[in-house]
């Protein structure tokens, strides 16, 4: 006979599906409006709850926002972050890989950029958090381009500070050329197009 779940397992699972689904909402609707345009009350409803309820959760719209800015980071560790920082993955390979997952989640896509376009201003709630991932993302790069270039795999004439904000400002831009656009602007292709600008082309040899 299968082990009946305890009542407090059971309320902690329900808590947690609860807290699943206000994120998804939330991301759903602070993509489409942006976090100041996205009202408690309208994710409440789209969650089936009244506001009081969701605050029982989240106590306040910005520990809902930090939650799923903190969700959207999780799944891309999960996916690629961890293999990219290890080196399991050649770095170039694992920035591509990302480009073309998000090719496959427009949704979280338009939710970074407008999120991101939003906390400009010093006075958002999520001024901090993209200040900081920014800065930490940068740096990242900088550290794997700085190997790769002494390992002869990327081109060293330009330096790696340099290199590594323009990966991330092409992955940014095309995201939102993308997002506008998406049958003309093919992210995987262009990304592509990019990589093979930086890495270090092998001399022919002449037969």
């Amino acid at each position: 006979m299968a082990e009946k779940s305890s009542p407090r397992r059971t309320q902690a699972e329900r808590r947690r599906a609860s807290r699943e689904k206000i994120i998804r909402e939330a991301s759903r609707l602070f993509a489409e409006y942006g976090y100041r345009g996205a009202k408690l009350a309208e994710i409440a409803q789209a969650v089936g709850m009244s506001e009081p309820g969701l605050l029982h959760h989240f106590p306040s719209k910005e520990h809902l926002l930090i939650a799923v800015l903190e969700e959207r980071d999780r799944v891309d560790r999960e996916r690629f972050g961890q293999d990219v920082l290890e080196e399991r993955r050649n770095l170039l390979e694992g920035l591509r890989a990302l480009v073309a997952h998000n090719e496959t989640v427009p949704g979280l896509v338009q939710l970074f950029i407008v999120l991101a376009a939003e906390s400009l201003q010093p006075d958002h709630p999520a001024h901090g958090y993209f200040s900081a991932r920014y800065q930490q993302v940068r740096d990242s790069i900088v550290e794997l381009l700085r190997q790769s270039q002494q390992r002869g795999e990327i081109r060293n004439d330009v330096s790696a500070e340099e290199l590594a904000a323009m990966v991330v400002a092409l992955m940014d831009g095309l995201q939102i050329q993308w997002l506008f656009h998406p049958e003309q602007v093919k992210m995987s292709a262009v990304f592509d197009a990019f990589l093979s600008l930086l890495k270090v082309k092998t001399p022919e040899k002449s037969v």
